[in-house]
């Protein structure tokens, strides 16, 4: 089982003495992502397929003092057509690892949708905000913060089921998921409580296989086992949470940026729910969380293929 971000990275070094991994960057003329995957490069993490316009991609590798020799680039004349020669570059197997460069996630991932490639597996991608909090003694795992603004009931069954995905990538067998609301108090004017109150019972009734579920719960009681003790609540997933499904995409976003800002968390985001999953990292993002980013989306590529769950090329 990994338990913070530099395992997150070790796991995959080790994976790659056997394996030699490839990330393709969709519109790779960003300073920022040609940092990072300089850095995953030099490491020995993974080599990389840059699509994009060639001359800019050169330069700005030139300005930040990385060999563009190292890299494999693809000329696209645009961004639409970057998007789609890097979509078909891990469609056909040749890469392991979608990366987000410079675009919108809405147009990479409408390319990654496109029924031609046959990547599509589910109706919901989602978002993983995988956190290393000092403060915690494991990983946690913040759903769905970057993709989906208000789920449904049928949409959180696959924000879960994808979140699983990434749980058992990091070794993570039977993850403890809360259904996080205002209160642990089951009441029908909070739509929150209600979809908590019937998850818990649909996994208590093993509808949702392999995985305990607790819910509605409050974020300390998640987290922090004296909380629910406080209120006389019982079971496994309290003070021990792997994964914290949310109601809102700005309740995610905002717990994860305040663990990040205020608590030094290392973040790790990827997402899931594709044939691949795909990697997107920010400016803000530190080095460390960069690299834990594109290591996440490797290890979620690998389980993947190593359980037959879906195959590409």
């Amino acid at each position: 089982m990994i338990r913070a971000a530099d395992e997150i990275i070790s796991k995959v070094k080790q994976l790659g003495r056997r394996k030699k991994w490839t990330v393709v960057v969709a519109n790779a003329q960003d300073r920022d992502v040609l940092a990072a995957v300089g850095e995953v490069y030099d490491e020995g993490i993974a080599r990389t397929i840059l699509v994009g316009d060639e001359d800019r991609i050169r330069y700005l590798c030139k300005r930040i003092e990385i060999n563009a020799d190292k890299f494999e680039v693809i000329h696209a004349k645009d961004t639409e057509e970057a998007a789609f020669l890097a979509v078909q570059t891990v469609a056909e197997g040749k890469a392991d690892l979608l990366m987000k460069g410079f675009m919108s996630t809405a147009m990479l991932l409408k390319t990654v949708l496109n029924k031609s490639f046959g990547l599509k597996v589910k109706n919901t991608l989602s978002h993983c905000a995988v956190l290393s909090v000092p403060t915690y003694h494991k990983l946690l795992n913040i759903t769905d913060g970057g993709m989906v603004v208000e789920p449904s009931f049928e949409q959180k069954l696959e924000i879960i089921e994808n979140a699983i995905t990434v749980s058992r990538a990091l070794g993570i067998n039977k993850p403890k998921i809360t259904l996080l609301a205002a209160t642990d108090v089951i009441n029908p004017g909070m739509p929150a409580s209600m979809d908590g109150a019937v998850l818990s019972k649909m996994a208590d009734r093993g509808q949702i296989k392999d995985v305990f579920i607790d819910g509605p719960l409050t974020f300390d009681q998640a987290v922090q086992r004296s909380s629910s003790e406080h209120m006389g609540i019982q079971g496994g997933v309290t003070g021990d949470t792997d994964v914290i499904v949310v109601s809102s995409i700005e309740e995610g976003n905002i717990i994860s940026k305040s663990l990040i800002l205020f608590a030094g968390a290392i973040f790790a985001g990827v997402i899931v729910g594709a044939k691949v999953p795909v990697s997107l990292v920010s400016r803000t993002d530190s080095s460390l969380s960069k690299k834990a980013s594109i290591a996440l989306g490797l290890l979620v590529a690998d389980y993947l293929k190593r359980e037959g769950v879906f195959h590409v090329g």
